[in-house]
């Protein structure tokens, strides 16, 4: 039982008054003595317990007559259940009212026969009295109290009752749609569980009861409706979305929708305060993962559930207690644009559970523009301990496509099925078109070897198409024509050749100036028209006498140091050249040091400076091995890091502004579209073979895509035009669905509170636990019939004090008690 007004249980005090009162004025007469009351003494015990008989009883019902006054104001609550008495218990009932009149009558004839009516009448008739109430009673108890009490426990206690609750129900559903409830058990999710459990909560609830069924997607409404049976279709219609919200914020969202609701009836019922006319409670169905929450708690949902005390939340764990799972996360591609021939690094981290199989692989396939499957190299096999194990898989880029999507996936299945794969696009390069200009052609042999070596000419395979030029030949060149020019040791440039550097640089361009000779000479390139292209302005060579210098990998982050420095090996080799010379240069405003070396000054030894759509780096060091020129600089070119190093530079300078392709769920994906490939509509295609629409605005530069929610491959291409443009990207879900472990119940605690939410681990349990829990009907009705009835028999009690039924008659006169007998003396 739950009260409304409890704090008016304090007057049960009161039912106090009448036993004080009958103490405290209770009237003492004086004893006094006279004969002609001699005869009265027989009487005198017997009288005196029925007339303390009939005193206890009035001040019994004086005193319940309080109490029920004071609950019928508390407005007591049961929990919901059918208390009305059904046809066969009020038979029972009035059957044992007959009987009990029977007992009655028939015990009183037969003390009326036994006996002539005397003095003693009256306790006979009593004892009569009390034997027939006692046996109505008894049989009451029998015939309609058991059998009532067995049914409406029944009612409370088994979900599968039939009675219903008389209070009907608003309630509001939350499901966790996250991809963690995906996890399957016993050939069923824990997402189909919850519709399961919402749609057996539905047909639970009593009549003209109201609900609402929403996700943890923030952007969904909740509204509270009286459509049960489109609810129930509805859940089962929701899918896992990688795009969660979180319950925090969705469970505030129901509580407003709740109060909003219930301001709104009490407004139509011209009502106010605390009267409702539903039972208001919160479902949550979630796998209690740590994901779902905001943890700690921003938004004082305890503090808001503890303001509404007419709220019921209900929490029901879904989770599983030991799962088995192993995943893909943190996927990172080597780069996002790579040439054709060229090899794509896959770098991700495979997670498993304690339970999780010791080994499994992970397979890599291609599908090309046509939708062909290719083959992506030998599975790379993984050793599962239950901890986190980096993986690094190579693919070789194929030739003639212009881009490429791949999936990675574990061999070995799990439950949780999701994120046991990772999607991946990449936009395919043509052979890069790179000009080498030198004074001297044997300057730039290092180099061109490095990007196009002479093994791979010869067996036909092109990596990279590099063509040379002096200085003087430059001229007649047409730098449009190329992806990138590298300038190796120009002793004097002009300013023609800066002027035009400077024109390719503003549509785009990519030009690395190599500063390694001692031949520089450094006015040539602090000109005016220089200043316009280069990072830095040369100085003085410096030295390093005492100790060479050496590269530093550790300190920016920038994309060629970041993927230099991630393989151990190639950090170490790199780590190891001895730079002996470099130029100290000074820095220009717009400028970026990219590497630097150990040693006094920290010499820059790669700068960057972005001009116009272009993008100009300077090596201050020297870039081959000659004999009194590069090998007095550095060994660079002796290490095998050299070929890294340029192979990185070069696929840095060929995809500098090339789109990203690849993004977790929810992001917001943005390509550029140039001005001769523009379109007005365009198509997107999404997983499971659908596609939609989309338009581009006049004059928008880029299409802008927003709802990419599903993990999987996307192609955005033009609609009903002639344009080439194709993008294709992937979308992955976030690595956090991968982590199945709970929130703590200390905290779950903390956050919802512990008076009005429930945490129930086995959803079977649901129904019985929200039976009791429930706000039920009022007995507010039958306790102020109960005080009707108490006011009556005190009223009848309190006039009817003495009995007046007459217990003799020996004359006409019709003598009462205390009349002598006519055969007694005196």
């Amino acid at each position: 039982m739950s009260l409304i007004n409890s704090s008016i249980l304090a007057g049960l005090l009161l039912a106090a008054i009448p036993l004080v009162l009958h103490l405290v004025m209770r009237s003492r007469p004086k004893r006094i003595e006279f004969p002609a009351l001699q005869l009265l003494r027989v009487r005198q015990a017997s009288n005196a317990r029925r007339m303390r008989l009939r005193q206890i009883l009035l001040l019994m019902l004086r005193a319940l007559l309080l109490a029920a006054l004071v609950l019928a104001l508390a407005r007591p609550s049961l929990p919901a259940a059918d208390y009305s008495l059904r046809w066969w218990e009020w038979l029972g009932l009035a059957a044992a009212v007959v009987a009990a009149i029977f007992v009655y009558r028939w015990m009183l004839h037969r003390q009326s026969g036994d006996a002539p009516r005397n003095s003693s009448a009256i306790q006979r008739t009593a004892i009569c009295r009390v034997f027939g109430l006692l046996f109505g009673l008894l049989l009451a108890i029998l015939l309609t109290g058991v059998p009532w009490a067995v049914r409406v426990r029944a009612e409370l206690l088994s979900p599968g009752a039939d009675g219903p609750g008389q209070v009907p129900v608003a309630a509001v559903f939350l499901v966790d749609n996250s991809y963690s409830m995906t996890y399957q058990r016993e050939n069923r999710t824990r997402l189909e569980l919850a519709a399961s459990v919402v749609s057996e909560q539905l047909e639970r609830f009593p009549g003209d009861s109201q609900a609402a069924v929403a996700t943890i997607d923030q952007a969904e409404p909740i509204l509270i409706q009286a459509d049960l049976s489109g609810l129930s279709s509805r859940t089962n219609a929701i899918t896992a979305t990688a795009v969660p919200g979180t319950l925090n914020r969705r469970l505030k969202d129901a509580i407003d929708a709740q109060l909003e609701h219930r301001e709104q009836l009490q407004k139509q019922l011209g009502t106010g305060g605390s009267a409702d006319v539903f039972s208001r409670e919160i479902y949550i169905l979630s796998d209690q993962s740590q994901n779902a929450w905001q943890i700690p708690d921003e938004s004082g949902l305890a503090e808001l559930i503890a303001a509404h005390d007419w709220l019921q939340v209900y929490f029901v764990d879904l989770s599983v207690s030991s799962p088995l799972n192993a995943s893909i996360s943190e996927l990172t591609l080597s780069d996002e644009s790579v040439a054709s021939g060229r090899d794509l690094v896959l770098n991700m981290t495979v997670n498993s559970t304690a339970s999780t199989p010791a080994v499994t692989s992970v397979e890599t396939t291609l599908i090309d523009e046509s939708g062909r499957e290719l083959p992506g190299g030998s599975p790379s096999a993984v050793t599962l301990n239950g901890e986190s194990v980096k993986v690094t898989s190579t693919v070789r880029v194929p030739p003639d496509v212009s881009w490429l999507q791949g999936n990675l996936r574990l061999t070995t299945d799990d439950p949780l099925a999701a994120d046991n794969s990772r999607f991946f696009s990449i936009r395919v390069l043509q052979t890069p078109r790179v000009l080498l200009i030198s004074d001297l052609p044997e300057e730039i042999l290092y180099l061109q070897n490095a990007m196009q070596p002479e093994e791979l000419t010869r067996l036909g395979i092109t990596f990279c198409d590099c063509q040379s030029a002096t200085t003087a030949a430059a001229g007649e060149l047409s730098f449009a024509e190329f992806d990138a020019v590298f300038m190796c040791g120009l002793q004097r440039p002009d300013d023609s050749l800066w002027t035009r550097l400077r024109n390719y640089l503003e549509t785009g361009g990519r030009i690395v100036l190599v500063a390694g000779s001692d031949r520089i000479q450094p006015g040539f390139w602090s000109t005016p028209a220089a200043r316009d292209v280069v990072p830095a302005l040369p100085l003085t060579v410096v030295r390093y006498l005492t100790a060479p210098g050496f590269l530093r990998l550790d300190e920016s982050q920038h994309v060629i140091c970041r993927t230099l420095g991630q393989p151990k090996e190639l950090r170490v080799e790199l780590g190891a050249v001895s730079f002996d010379r470099c130029w100290a240069v000074e820095l220009l405003e717009d400028s970026e040091v990219l590497l630097t070396l150990t040693g006094p000054g920290n010499r820059p030894l790669l700068l960057e400076r972005q001009v116009g759509r272009g993008h100009s780096l300077m090596f201050t060091s020297a870039m081959d091995n000659l004999a009194d020129r590069g090998n007095l600089w550095n060994n660079l070119v002796a290490s095998w890091g050299f070929l890294a190093f340029t192979d990185e530079l070069l696929n840095y300078l060929t995809s500098i502004d090339e789109a990203v392709t690849n993004f977790s769920a929810g992001s917001v994906v943005d390509f550029a579209v140039p001005p001769g490939d523009r379109f007005e509509q365009f198509l997107l295609q999404r997983p499971g073979l659908r596609q939609t629409r989309g338009s581009l605005e006049p004059e928008s530069r880029s299409v802008l895509i927003t709802d990419a929610f599903d993990p999987g491959h996307y192609l955005l291409r033009p609609f009903e035009s002639r344009s080439s443009f194709r993008a294709p990207f992937s979308i992955n879900i976030p690595d956090a669905e991968s982590n199945l472990e709970k929130v703590d119940q200390t905290k779950l605690t903390e956050m919802l509170g512990p008076e009005q939410c429930t945490v129930i681990r086995d959803p079977s349990e649901l129904a019985s636990i929200v039976r009791i829990s429930r706000v039920g009907v009022e007995v507010f009705p039958v306790l102020l019939g109960l005080l009707l009835l108490l006011f009556c028999a005190e009223h009848v009690m309190a006039n009817y004090f003495y009995d007046t039924a007459e217990v003799g008659n020996s004359g006409p006169t019709g003598r009462r008690s205390g009349t002598v007998p006519s055969g007694g003396g005196a």
